[in-house]
């Protein structure tokens, strides 16, 4: 039985599957395949690299792997690089639009001006308490939209329960309410990552 997600990531990009066979018989399938996974991971993993965001990890790999192109397989004659030029020829071309890897969600604003995706909280513009909107989840970050303008962008929370807030969110709301600027969360949150900017404080 294939995901749904699966059939359509597998439709948008034209690939057919089918499953190796079973046992001994198709034990050679994909140990190619996956021993070369197994080598990247315990060059390059092990440690695990230290790194201040997932952006940073992700440049990282792109770089060991334009620096595998470069690696021979075993005795092989050739690079890895020499041989995909062989095969890129016979390769379909990738279709124009991607395709979106993020899930949807349709949560609320509350009355703090958050909705909840997952089990995280992330702030929208106070005008958008009490409405729906759309948000979508990628493995680094969340965007939202109210109906198809994007209104919100958030660095993704991995940890649960956690809460992220942008001060310019919270701005129409501080006007009306000064008293409660001092003690706001977003406030806290602004100053601490340095986003707490002189148009904020003017």
């Amino acid at each position: 039985m294939e995901a749904d997600r699966w059939i359509a990531f597998r439709s948008h990009f034209g690939i057919e599957s089918f499953s190796c066979r079973p046992g001994i018989e198709g034990a050679h399938e994909k140990g190619g395949v996956e021993g070369q996974i197994g080598c990247f991971r315990r060059n390059h993993f092990m440690p695990v690299p230290e790194v201040d965001s997932l952006a940073e990890r992700n440049e990282l790999v792109d770089q060991w792997d334009l620096g595998d192109g470069r690696r021979r397989i075993g005795s092989r004659p050739r690079t890895i690089d020499e041989y995909f030029e062989v095969e890129r020829p016979l390769l379909m071309p990738l279709p124009e639009e991607p395709f979106e890897t993020g899930r949807l969600f349709t949560p609320r604003g509350d009355r703090y001006s958050q909705i909840a995706v997952r089990t995280n909280r992330y702030s929208v513009p106070v005008r958008l308490i009490g409405k729906r909107v759309r948000g979508v989840l990628h493995t680094s970050h969340l965007v939202v939209y109210d109906r198809n303008v994007e209104v919100a962008r958030h660095e993704r929370l991995i940890a649960k329960g956690g809460c992220r807030l942008d001060l310019d969110h919270y701005l129409d709301a501080l006007i009306r309410k000064p008293g409660a600027f001092p003690g706001a969360t977003a406030l806290e949150q602004a100053r601490s990552a340095g986003k707490f900017t002189p148009v904020h404080g003017a």
